[in-house]
């Protein structure tokens, strides 16, 4: 699983930093801004040239053709049945002029040349509104190119599904753009939601099915990411050298396959992980070198862990990490450590854990004696997965057994929590 985990990693550094956009901007009439309406065959882009700054132009149902290039401040709003079509080559809208708002519109039939940047909707300009736009028959679905404080909202992207799921195209890039929002919007069937090299992030109340990753960040310090819903994706949220991530409120389902993870970190600092939902994935956090520095952070609170193969995954000894008041229940191994090492250095603190098998004399909610996991053959199957084969059978059952009646042969405690929380957990 982890080297399949790297691959996908590996992908996306050899991707090329994509082009800033460049507008030649056609002479602005002079004027107070206006609306105008458009019908399907009028030459679009004859119509926005002719326009001031601030105005306004009203696509009527229909078709209209692309490409369009925005080149000054305006607002493009289309009315019920209203579509943008390109030519099934290069980028059917980009939008260079700040400020501009695009809403209520279908966009389609972009051009598939990765090489070339092709999408449905380019962003280079700051301060960009796309509202309710439904895109589709496009590579990437929009791509913000060293854009800032812009807004991506209520809208719906479909993927190229016919396509293996690396070749799709993203469903939303951010580059070099920092500051912006991606909020409510509907993402199937997409390659990723990517946020690289880009600051101060939103990225609220989305739902991504049926991708490879839900979102992945790479040095993309100081982002949000609060409640979205991530299904059947082979990635949840994977977050990659970066500080001050916050994930609040997601839910990760059925992240599964051999590279499946709920939320993943690599050499990452400062992450706060609160009210998450992470349910049925192949691992269902997964840390390598996070926190990255001594004294570093990453705290994980409140979140429920739950009927995953594993629940927590480990790349060997991770020092700094801290998990309190999460609920972990039923999940087959319910901590893993990689390279016969084990969680000495996470702190686990006050979890309520489906397998323990304590008591509460005090009747004070905390458990009188440690959660330990030292099962042998949970401990077996967290080191060599291909050990699930057996799990559940009497074979392994027996080995338990063995262990716990000679329990000078059971193996050292992999994880250990001093003060397991008693409390029945709620299923949130």
């Amino acid at each position: 699983m982890i080297a399949l985990v790297a691959s996908l990693c590996a992908q996306e550094h050899a991707a090329v930093a994509p082009a800033a956009v460049e507008i030649t901007v056609a002479s602005v009439p002079a004027g107070a801004p206006r609306t105008e309406r458009v019908s399907p065959g009028d030459d679009l882009q004859a119509r926005l040239t002719a326009l001031p700054a601030g105005s306004t132009l009203v696509l009527a149902p229909g078709t209209h053709h692309g490409p369009l290039y925005v080149d000054r401040t305006v607002t493009i709003a289309g009315e019920p049945g209203a579509e943008l079509r390109g030519r099934g080559e290069g980028t059917v809208l980009v939008v260079g002029a700040p400020d501009t708002r695009i809403r209520d519109l279908a966009i389609r039939a972009g051009g598939s040349d990765a090489t070339k940047g092709d999408a449905g909707v380019i962003v280079g300009a700051d301060r960009v509104t796309l509202e309710r736009l439904d895109i589709g028959e496009v590579l990437v679905g929009v791509d913000f190119r060293m854009a800032d404080d812009g807004v991506l909202r209520d809208s719906t992207i479909r993927g190229r599904v016919d396509r293996p799921m690396g070749q799709r195209g993203d469903g939303v890039r951010l580059w070099e753009s920092d500051g912006n929002t991606v909020e409510g919007n509907t993402l199937v069937g997409v390659r990723d939601l990517v946020v690289w090299y880009s600051e101060d992030n939103r990225i609220v109340r989305n739902e991504v099915s049926g991708s490879r990753y839900g979102t992945h960040f790479m040095h993309a310090d100081g982002s949000v990411v609060r409640d979205n819903v991530y299904t059947d994706n082979v990635v949840g949220v994977f977050v990659m050298y970066s500080t001050g991530i916050e994930l609040v409120g997601n839910t990760v389902r059925d992240a599964d396959g051999a590279a499946g993870v709920g939320f993943g970190f690599k050499e990452s600092e400062e992450i706060v992980a609160t009210g998450n939902r992470l349910l049925g994935n192949t691992t269902g956090v997964y840390l390598d070198g996070t926190p990255q520095r001594v004294g570093g952070s990453a705290r994980f609170t409140d979140n429920l862990i739950a009927y995953n193969t594993t629940g927590v995954r480990l790349h060997g000894t991770q020092i700094g990490a801290v998990f309190t008041g999460n609920d972990l229940q039923e999940n087959v191994v319910p901590v893993a450590v990689d390279g016969r090492s084990d969680a000495s250095g996470t702190a686990f603190d006050g979890n309520r854990w489906s397998d323990y098998a304590g008591y509460d004399l005090d009747d004070d909610g905390v458990g009188d004696v440690p959660w330990e996991l030292r099962a042998v053959s949970v401990t077996l199957l967290g080191r060599n997965p291909a050990v699930a084969y057996f799990h559940g059978t009497l074979a392994a059952g027996l080995l338990d057994l063995f262990a716990a009646a000679f329990p000078m042969l059971a193996p050292p405690a992999v994880a250990r929590d001093d003060r397991p929380a008693m409390n029945s957990p709620v299923l949130r």
